[in-house]
């Protein structure tokens, strides 16, 4: 085992024990080793805590488990401090509703430039596939075949799990605008902190990733799509409406500059 890891996962998750359990058995399948797992627990749920422990000395490194005081949804705060907390000089940021291909955080790590953020998508998972997935569906890795979702899934939905990481150069000379989404990014710990992280004064779901996207276009960082390399499967589950006005939408959709204020350090007054 090395000393330092050469990249860090971040997962910032919320009370969903099941689909985080899933989500480190997924990770135990990575052919890429050297990582480290940092859970970004948006409240103080006891068991998460009591689930990461069962996964100790699993893994290469350490997991590190970060939590605060559930007050809404502050993933910007939970998510920054996670990144600080990083030991390695790359990060990867997933969700805790997304399982991941046996490929994911090598794919990312492989594809890694200075002043680029490298950005995938996910298969939206129904209920019934959801339900219905096990751990030894994970372990055998049987939930990646396309045989797997070809029963209830459209071609345009299972195509998302093709992994065919030799077109990456052609997708990347034809592709124009794409955001980097929170489930499924990857960036220089240095460029990350260049434009100070997450925008801490969203609080409450929604548009931070946007906020965050127009920061590195602004700081012209490229965007680059993992799509067929870096691939994850999305668990399904009810999502809570968008709290902010328009006119608030607005602001965090057009921020003036790509250095947050109140990111990872905090502003002076």
């Amino acid at each position: 085992m090395t000393k330092t890891p050469k990249a860090s996962l971040i997962i910032a998750c919320y009370k969903h024990t099941d689909y985080l359990e899933k989500i480190l058995y997924s990770l135990l399948n990575q052919n890429f080793k050297h990582f480290e797992i940092i859970i970004a627990e948006d409240g103080e749920y006891a068991p998460m805590l009591e689930l990461t422990s069962k996964f100790k000395g699993k893994f290469e490194f350490p997991i590190k488990h970060l939590q605060h005081e559930d007050k809404g949804f502050r993933k910007t705060i939970i998510v920054n401090a996670a990144a600080l907390a990083s030991s390695s000089e790359y990060l990867i940021f997933i969700d805790g509703d997304c399982v991941l291909h046996h490929e994911f955080v090598g794919r990312h790590f492989k594809r890694r430039e200075r002043g680029v953020v490298l950005a995938g998508r996910r298969i939206m998972l129904n209920e019934n596939t959801t339900t219905h997935l096990t751990i030894n569906d994970i372990k055998k890795r049987s939930f990646e075949k396309q045989s797997y979702l070809s029963k209830e899934y459209t071609v345009k939905e299972r195509k998302r799990g093709l992994y065919i990481p030799f077109i990456y150069h052609i997708l990347n000379q034809f592709a124009k605008h794409y955001y980097a989404y929170g489930s499924n990014f990857s960036i220089h710990k240095a460029d990350f902190f260049a434009v100070n992280g997450y925008d801490e004064t969203i609080i409450g779901r929604g548009l931070e990733d946007v906020n965050l996207t127009e920061r590195f276009l602004m700081m012209k960082y490229k965007i680059k799509r993992l799509t067929y390399e870096a691939i994850q499967f999305h668990l399904h589950h009810s999502s809570d409406p968008v709290p902010h006005s328009p006119e608030r939408e607005y602001l965090i959709s057009h921020p003036t500059s790509f250095y947050a204020e109140n990111g990872v350090v905090k502003a002076k007054h």
